[in-house]
């Protein structure tokens, strides 16, 4: 099972939870436009979503792993996860680190976050020989981090994947 967030259309959270009953299993988060859920096999869910004429999905994010934390330990969890990702920029790739939080505004700096954790993913593509190069605007590779209260979503998502499916997009 692929981890699936889905960002809807102002005012269709219910409409497109009713048409995602087919496609997987997905639920609310108690974050207004936000589902987040699982799929047996995410190419044939993104086609079946692209193909559909309105269904008011506006984005999709897709995550490769899932975690709770708390504020103060974010950033110590997710250098630990940050390298494995490191392994799969390629030599010569650009990257970004992007985050969207939801839940602990004041506690936590999207912002912030990115800076150090890029810093981080910099020092990691570095040390295993690697030129880093960042490319804020269009990235070969993101790693994407998105928060739902104390749940972390976290993956890598290469340009190519995006290019393919216009839905998936990250802030």
């Amino acid at each position: 099972m692929v981890g699936v967030l889905v960002v809807c259309e102002r005012g269709a959270e219910r409409i497109v939870l009713e048409e995602l009953k087919e496609m997987g299993s997905f639920e609310e988060t108690g974050f207004r436009e936000v589902l987040v859920g699982e799929v047996g096999d995410l190419e044939a869910f993104l086609a079946a979503l692209e193909a559909k004429p309105f269904i008011g999905v506006s984005r999709v994010i897709p995550y490769e792993e899932a975690f709770h934390f708390k504020p103060e330990s974010l950033l110590g969890i997710l250098k630990e996860r940050t390298a494995k990702y490191a392994e799969r920029i390629g030599a010569g790739e650009t990257f970004c680190v992007r985050m969207e939080r939801r839940g602990f505004k004041g506690k936590l700096s999207s912002k912030e976050v990115e800076r150090e954790i890029g810093g981080y993913l910099w020092n990691l593509l570095k040390e295993q020989g690697k030129e880093p190069k960042v490319n804020l605007d269009d990235p070969d590779k993101a790693l994407v981090i998105q928060t739902l209260g104390n749940l972390c979503l976290l993956s890598l998502i290469s340009k190519e994947f995006r290019q393919k499916h216009p839905l998936i997009r990250f802030k």
